[in-house]
């Protein structure tokens, strides 16, 4: 990988002066052409620099430029710490973009398993709780993000430890969302199965109504999303034919 992305460019692509970047790459010669996936000192690429500025949308648009363009998502930057751009997003959690870029990280290819020099993956550089923490660790865990490493100096490590020793003075909402996610998908073994207990849920549910163990209220609910989901499961959960309800699970995605 070249070393030779200048420093006021890298600080470019972190403070959002795109067109400047794009100037610069665009400013090269048959000869001596700038690449995409430039370096510099450290092995931070134009995409980890993008990364780690306070996020905006116009962020996430640009990386999806710069993969677009060629940019290796899982570039890693070897002279620092072997991070990648998807270990970056998730240790600088600052709002919807953070949430927003991992996503779109994830969807171009970014690999949720690769580890840093530290033993770390993506999940596990997450050390702070927002709003949008929960929005940043769905993804990981819908692709697949492993709950346990084995950090290089304290071993063996569950991402519930890691929550507990950088989260453990944190008692509110978003740290429970959070922690209650993580118990689920532990307890289910896999994000699938995670995904699945909804189904059994209702299959469960319609199944005592059908032998007549629960019995569903008939009075009129107040409008309102919560009400419309409360009557779409009566619906479900009155229907008579499997066929009928299997037909309507099948368009409940598992991994939602």
């Amino acid at each position: 990988m070249n070393s030779d992305l200048p420093e006021e460019i890298a600080e470019a692509a972190m403070d959002g002066e795109f067109q400047l970047v794009k100037a610069w790459l665009a400013g090269g010669s048959a000869s001596a052409p700038r690449s995409v996936n430039s370096s510099d000192g450290a092995d931070w690429t134009l995409l980890h620099w993008t990364v780690v500025g306070d996020l905006t949308p116009e962020h996430v648009e640009f990386a999806r430029h710069l993969i677009s363009q060629g940019a290796r998502v899982n570039a890693t930057a070897e002279r620092f710490d072997g991070s990648t751009a998807l270990h970056f997003a998730c240790g600088f959690i600052r709002g919807e973009a953070t949430a927003a870029m991992v996503s779109m990280l994830v969807a171009a290819g970014a690999t949720v398993s690769t580890r840093d020099d530290a033993g770390r993956t993506p999940l596990f550089c997450i050390d702070r709780i927002s709003e949008s923490t929960i929005d940043v660790v769905t993804p990981l865990l819908r692709a697949g993000a492993s709950l346990d490493i084995t950090h290089r100096h304290r071993g063996p490590r569950s991402f519930e430890e890691h929550l507990r020793s950088h989260l453990n003075s944190i008692d509110g909402a978003y740290a429970g969302d959070v922690r209650n996610l993580v118990a689920s998908v532990r307890a289910a073994g896999s994000w699938k199965t995670h995904c699945r207990l909804a189904h059994k849920e209702v299959l469960r549910l319609r199944s005592l109504v059908a032998r007549g163990r629960v019995k569903l209220p008939r009075t009129r609910r107040p409008r309102g999303r919560d009400a419309r989901q409360a009557r779409a499961l009566e619906f479900v959960v009155r229907q008579g034919d499997n066929g009928i309800v299997w037909n309507i699970l099948s368009f409940w995605r598992e991994t939602a």
